[in-house]
């Protein structure tokens, strides 16, 4: 493999400089030419390079054969390259060669400088690329600590917090039904049992409702008044009258 590619650039370089050769006196300028002088530098690059590439160090050291091959191989692109320097000066002056090899020289530089401005740029944008995902990252999880933080918070609050009622007054609770009137009837006084200085007052109003009410004898019992209504009521007995008297009695 390094065989044919050494071979393949002296191929290479000697159908350029035969080129060159044969039309440097019809060419109007360098450019006409240009290809071909890339050619014989490219030749030229391959044979350079693969020279000694494949084989070990003692292979590389030890070989007469390869040795011999590659002090050959460089004479002969030695040869090449002044005859080609001298074509070239003969014909478009005698600093046209250096001028060619200064400007190669100078694009090499340039291609050289362009290739490590392209993998600064590209390390910056991936430099650039990491930060924004870990910009994005920290934002994500401030965004997961304030929701989870509000969560709690809200959690908290909504365990700890009990509904107060509005303090509404007792006639509002009475029209927002709240608090539920009784219905009232008048009770009028039906019979009276004393004994000793206390009186019982039984009273009966509407719909079977009967109240009873202890007092003195001296503030007596009052004829009738408002009651409470509950229907179907049964009359307190007179047993259980006498017996609530002796027991307030003593």
């Amino acid at each position: 493999m390094v065989v044919a590619e050494i071979l393949t650039g002296i191929a290479l370089v000697q159908k350029s400089v035969s080129f060159i050769k044969e039309n440097i006196s019809t060419v109007n300028d360098i450019s006409g030419i240009a290809k071909q002088i890339d050619g014989f530098f490219t030749g030229s690059d391959q044979m350079n390079k693969k020279k000694g590439k494949g084989m070990s160090i003692a292979e590389q050291f030890g070989s007469v054969e390869k040795s011999a091959n590659d002090f050959i191989n460089m004479k002969l692109l030695e040869e090449q390259r002044n005859e080609l320097k001298n074509i070239i000066n003969m014909r478009f002056g005698p600093t046209a060669w250096d001028e060619i090899i200064t400007e190669r020289a100078n694009r090499i530089q340039e291609a050289k400088e362009v290739s490590r401005l392209e993998r600064i740029e590209a390390h910056q944008r991936q430099k650039e690329f990491l930060d924004t995902l870990q910009t994005i990252g920290i934002i994500f999880c401030v965004i997961a600590v304030i929701i989870i933080g509000f969560i709690v918070t809200f959690k908290a609050f909504a365990d700890g917090y009990k509904y107060k009622s509005k303090d509404y007054t007792r006639q509002q609770k009475i029209q927002r039904g709240t608090i539920v009137l009784p219905t009232m009837t008048t009770c009028r006084l039906v019979k009276r049992k004393v004994y000793k200085d206390k009186m019982a007052c039984i009273y009966q109003g509407a719909q079977k409702t009967f109240t009873l009410d202890f007092t003195d004898i001296a503030n007596g019992c009052p004829r009738k008044y408002q009651c409470v209504l509950n229907p179907n009521g049964k009359e307190p007995s007179i047993d259980s009258v006498m017996e609530s008297l002796r027991s307030i009695a003593k």
